[in-house]
């Protein structure tokens, strides 16, 4: 049999996409990869949300094993926030990446799609805000967490209008 995070793996979820998918609270989440719940001892309620989100009968789900994880490691890792994202943001990524390292004069253009890329997936729902916002940070701005002004972000100012 396989292990609940096999299970997941198989289905292409995340700790983070089986929490917006089943609507467990993360504590719960994060007490059943710890161990300091089984799947077994859940509620009821928590494991008809799971077997939903899983696709998978309430009986199997509750025999599944965890492989344990520290706290919090499962969910809090960084790289949950770059799983499942949508094709257009991972050709945009890719794209902005590749760019960088062959310092293309277009670079700009290849910013302006990704943060596009990211701003619709996120008002579409595909995305969480969350990831939204871990990818600008992580691709766009870096650590800087102002608002950056226009020429800042493009190089260029504004004509004031006369």
């Amino acid at each position: 049999m396989k292990t609940f995070q096999e299970i997941l793996k198989d289905k292409g979820l995340t700790g983070h996409r089986l929490y917006i998918a089943s609507g467990v609270p993360w504590r719960v989440l994060d007490d059943i990869f710890s161990g300091r719940t089984t799947l077994a001892g859940c509620s009821e309620e928590t494991l008809g949300r799971l077997s939903n989100a899983l696709d998978m009968p309430l009986d199997v789900l509750a025999k599944t094993k965890v492989e344990l994880q520290p706290t919090g490691e499962y969910l809090a890792e960084p790289t949950y926030l770059e799983t499942g994202l949508p094709p257009s943001i991972e050709k945009a990524i890719a794209d902005y990446v590749e760019g960088e390292k062959k310092d293309v004069l277009h670079l700009d253009c290849l910013w302006g799609e990704l943060y596009g890329a990211i701003n619709a997936s996120q008002w579409d729902g595909s995305i969480t805000l969350e990831q939204a916002d871990f990818l600008r940070k992580k691709y766009l701005f870096g650590d800087s967490e102002e608002d950056l002004e226009p020429e800042e972000m493009f190089g260029f100012g504004l004509r004031e209008q006369e």
